[in-house]
């Protein structure tokens, strides 16, 4: 757009998951982003100013986030197999590189700062890179039969694949991100203004998010050592997570699930996956000063170890930068902000602290909406792929993905119509 700006136009932001669309057809954001980009464009084609954000913090492992959470019945077999197993170490192994056969791509892990981790464990796709096609399972995956699941489709996958080699795995998930989007929004595209929000870069005195989540991470910091906290376990969580060696490990194990908390005055760091599937031990304890100065020497470019801030201050970086982006849009005419996560209800942890972060942020000039999918988990395919095998037959009635599809529509129609609707919540 250009030219001096219209006191009368009226913008929308819309905040969507991006990530592990690359991985799984059941994924969350793979009918999210449908629905985000559905909204888009109708909403570019009625007139309306539309920025696109989408969340890419990266935290858990791949195999966590994407895989594992969609396998949850298998969960107790590798935990059996890793107990009774006479190598334990080589078992956890095993299990890992089990569940990255089931990867449409290759990955690996790069060193950070000088600092090599345990890639034959979970790690964080920090510090994740995209090695290749798995072309074992592209080959599988061509075989399938599933109404939703277009084979033609994989070509796209492999291709986008193949020319991210070598670059950072959230690279890949952007880049299926904004494929799925232009497809689902046609003509509009174009004209969607499409960025990120939590975005990491990949040199690690960034991934504590600068002066403003280090101010955060201090504020909580000095109350937790002050006593002010009130005792109980959650309040007792540092959002930061860090590099620790578990026992029988010589290299450091890097990954969100890893706990940061406060114990008997002393911060405490504890090895640890999200499903405890691999029964990792090990742990550190250190004084308050003592995290400050890894902190510092990370800021500063001279790490000693790995460390990055993960929820509940992610949260509150996105939602800041929502509502300072939202103020400034205020100045120029009415401005919605929807925020789209979930099938099947609300995710109340990550998405809930996002809500709660908006809600207190935003100006309350701005419209807010809460809007989640249709429960279509088991409509679609329970196997890997991603987004791009699905994005048509999600496309070809995006309405339908939410609870009420009419109210969607009317959603629509009143941000066209710069009338606030009689709800702010599109969810199920």
């Amino acid at each position: 757009m250009s030219g001096a700006p219209d006191k009368t136009m009226t913008s929308a932001i819309l905040l969507v998951e991006a990530r592990g669309q690359s991985v799984h057809c059941r994924e969350d954001a793979c009918v999210n982003l449908v629905q985000a980009a559905w909204l888009a464009r109708e909403l570019v084609r009625g007139g309306v100013d539309v920025r696109m954000r989408l969340i890419t913090d990266a935290g858990q492992s791949i195999e966590e986030y994407s895989i594992l959470c969609h396998a949850k019945d298998e969960v107790d077999g590798f935990k059996e197999r890793i107990v009774t197993s006479v190598d334990p170490r080589a078992a956890r192994y095993d299990v890992v590189r089990g569940l990255r056969a089931r990867l449409p791509f290759l990955c690996e892990a790069v060193a950070a700062a000088g600092i090599e981790i345990e890639e034959r464990l979970f790690y964080s796709p920090l510090v994740a890179h995209i090695a290749g096609v798995n072309r074992e399972l592209i080959a599988t995956l061509r075989d399938v039969s599933h109404p939703m699941f277009d084979v033609e489709r994989l070509a796209d996958l492999e291709a986008l694949i193949e020319v991210h080699a070598g670059v950072p795995y959230l690279d890949l998930d952007l880049a299926i991100a904004r494929r799925a989007i232009a497809i689902v929004a046609g003509d509009a595209f174009e004209s969607i203004d499409l960025d990120t929000v939590s975005r990491p870069d990949e040199e690690p005195r960034h991934w504590l998010h600068g002066a403003e989540g280090r101010a955060m991470i201090e504020s909580d910091l000095a109350r937790k050592e002050t006593g002010e906290s009130n005792g109980g376990f959650h309040d007792r969580l540092i959002g930061v997570f860090a590099s620790v060696i578990p026992n029988g490990e010589e290299r450091p194990y890097f990954n969100s699930p890893v706990s940061c908390r406060v114990e008997h005055g002393k911060v405490r760091i504890i090895a640890r996956d999200r499903f405890n599937v691999l029964g990792i031990a090990g742990s550190e304890r250190m004084k308050f000063d003592r995290f400050r100065d890894l902190l510092d020497a990370q800021d500063n470019g001279t790490a000693e170890r790995l460390l990055a801030i993960k929820y509940p201050h992610t949260s509150r970086i996105i939602a800041s930068s929502v509502a300072a982006e939202a103020g400034e849009l205020l100045e120029r005419g009415p401005v919605h902000v929807m925020f789209i996560d979930g099938i099947g209800g609300w995710n109340p942890t990550t998405a809930g602290l996002i809500d709660v972060e908006l809600r207190a942020s935003l100006d309350p000039g701005v419209v807010y909406h809460r809007v989640t999918g249709r429960d279509t988990y088991h409509e679609l395919p329970p196997f890997a792929g991603g987004l791009l095998p699905i994005v048509d037959a999600l496309a070809a009635n995006p309405p339908s993905l939410f609870e009420n599809g009419e109210l969607a529509a009317a959603l629509v129609q009143s941000v066209i119509e710069r009338a606030e609707p009689a709800t702010n919540n599109v969810r199920s």
